[in-house]
């Protein structure tokens, strides 16, 4: 570096100072951002447990990888899939974003999976359980889940229907949405496969009132089902519990319900003095903080948690709407992991592609809360339909609430 003879000792050292603090000010502003699209505002306790999961997860590594800082960035959709579509475009715009980690709802990643695997938006699912998500025809499939998929929901909550609860006449309750969508076309396969050539279902939609809920769990009694196979979320499921509760009989109406029921507070819009007049039961992942005893993993695992969340974790049934920080820290082990085989770069576009291609070739086993993940990927093709479906059917169980509104698998 040459510098003319008139300048003056001083400033050069002032310039070599500014263009050393500089460098080093570059550096230290590389980041990693990864996106949470959920519904922060009608659907809290599942957003922040993913949240949760994923802050977890990066504590390990110290919220850094290869000289990059990983920061979360809280994008709250609202339950609305437009606001989804906007945050996702946010994402595409922002030359720091490496992955979107999507919430509760599957609608948005339905709706826009089109939009996603052509703009190459590297997304990750810990919850949202929706059949065709992870299913773009294509090996360019951007989506990988880490959590329940509803074409085999479906035969688990039939299984479970007709040879648990002996449901002689069961009848499907779900949303008018592309989830409830999803859930009838595979519960009404899987109940045509096990004999009932009939099926009887009925729909509603979001922000249903009390009047509404009362009106459609009367026609279910009228018609004679002894059990409703259910498919909704917390604000939804809670007026038709109230409505099932205040109705039935002295033969309870047996509630079989998707696991969308505990992604909120549920657990105190139906209290244990109402749920011991129900017969509810749901679907979950087969792991859970309350198991005894836990693995030494997953004691590190909630050591760390109570770590990071000291005012509001401190005990094991302190983690609510479970299943959302079980998936968000195993989905975002398996990116660490994905991230620790490629060389990344400032060019994030070449970063998701990199991390793509490392997710479906992974070769070392990772372990997870829910399991050890042995390749939980591979190339999407029409022969390959659950290449980026890292769960399987013996990842699946049934459970309640307790008492004391906790979740026990059964």
């Amino acid at each position: 570096m040459f510098f003319a003879k008139s300048t003056t000792p001083i400033l050069t050292l002032l310039f070599l100072l500014f263009f050393t603090s500089s460098i080093s000010l570059a550096s230290s502003n590389k980041t990693l951002a990864l996106y949470h699209d959920a519904d922060w505002s009608h659907h809290f306790e599942s957003s922040e447990s993913i949240w949760r999961g994923i802050e977890t997860a990066l504590s390990e590594i110290n919220h850094e990888i290869q000289g990059y800082k990983i920061k979360i960035v809280k994008a709250d959709h609202k339950g609305n899939v437009i606001r989804s579509r906007k945050n996702m475009a946010d994402f595409l715009n922002d030359p720091t974003a490496l992955a979107l980690v999507s919430g509760l709802h599957s609608p948005p990643l339905i709706k826009y999976r089109k939009y996603i695997n052509e703009n190459k938006l590297l997304t990750l699912v810990p919850w949202a359980a929706g059949g065709p998500i992870t299913r773009y025809p294509s090996s360019d499939n951007w989506v990988f889940r880490v959590s329940l998929d509803d074409t085999k929901v479906g035969k688990i909550l039939v299984a479970y229907a007709l040879n648990e609860k002996k449901c002689l006449r069961p009848h499907l309750l779900l949303e008018s949405t592309p989830w409830g969508d999803s859930n009838l076309s595979s519960i009404t396969k899987a109940l045509k496969q096990s004999g009932h050539k009939v099926v009887r279902s009925t729909r509603f939609d979001w922000n249903m009132k009390s009047y509404v809920a009362k009106d459609k769990i009367s026609l279910i009694i009228e018609q004679g089902s002894d059990c409703i196979i259910l498919v909704s979320n917390t604000i939804e499921g809670a007026e038709i519990a109230k409505a099932v509760n205040e109705l039935q009989g002295q033969k309870k109406l047996t509630i079989i319900s998707h696991w969308g029921i505990t992604g909120g507070d549920f657990h105190t819009r139906i209290n244990s003095a109402l749920r011991k007049n129900l017969d509810l039961s749901f679907v979950q992942s087969c792991f859970s903080f309350l198991q005894e005893p836990l693995s030494k993993k997953a004691q590190t695992v909630f050591a760390n948690a109570k770590n990071l969340f000291p005012d509001s974790i401190k005990y094991t049934s302190d983690i609510r709407s479970p299943v959302g920080f079980i998936h968000g820290y195993d989905a975002t082990l398996l990116l660490i992991e994905a991230l620790k085989n490629t060389s990344l770069s400032d060019n994030m576009i070449a970063n998701r592609a990199a991390i793509k291609v490392a997710l479906e070739n992974m070769q070392q086993p990772v372990k997870g809360l829910l399991k050890t993940y042995e390749k939980p990927f591979s190339v999407f093709s029409a022969e390959n339909i659950d290449a980026h479906e890292a769960l399987n059917y013996s990842d699946y169980c049934m459970a309640k609430y307790t008492e004391d509104d906790n979740i026990v698998l059964f």
